[in-house]
């Protein structure tokens, strides 16, 4: 699973969109998004302080535990679940200014309004965008000369 982040610049909050692929949202956008969760594992330690340890809720006499180090598995793929968070939202060509017919759908944690200044004339093509908690809103292809 995909996860790109966009992040906030000043006029609008982050923008997190969860996609099954990333050639899913990159296929609608004429500058690509990055995956976030590539990258290597890595095996980390952190450092547990120390601490009082009772044996039941009625043991009077807690021990203390000293401070120590423990070693675990930092993964930025790592997933838990088959639920991906946020709102749900499709994208769609409009067939009356595109050559192509696509639509994918995706998840993604963030305000509309903010998807929809973000990525309003960053489209390959016109392309309607339909989040699941409102109405459909048309983003614009990008102007051929870049204005």
């Amino acid at each position: 699973m995909a996860k790109c982040i966009i992040p906030e610049d000043g006029t609008r909050s982050q923008i997190v969109i969860y996609s099954n692929y990333i050639e899913s949202i990159n296929a609608f956008l004429t500058d690509p998004l990055l995956d976030a969760e590539t990258g290597e594992w890595a095996i980390r330690t952190k450092s547990i302080p120390g601490h009082q340890r009772r044996a039941g809720p009625s043991d009077q006499n807690p021990i203390n535990v000293r401070q120590s180090t423990a070693s675990y598995l930092f993964d930025p793929s790592l997933k838990s679940g088959n639920a991906k968070p946020g709102i749900s939202f499709m994208l769609k060509t409009d067939l009356a200014f595109a050559d192509i017919d696509m639509q994918r759908q995706f998840t993604m944690v963030g305000r509309v309004v903010d998807f929809v200044a973000y990525f309003d004339k960053k489209m390959k093509y016109d392309t309607f965008f339909y989040p699941s908690n409102g109405g459909r809103h048309k983003l614009l292809e990008t102007p051929l000369n870049g204005g």
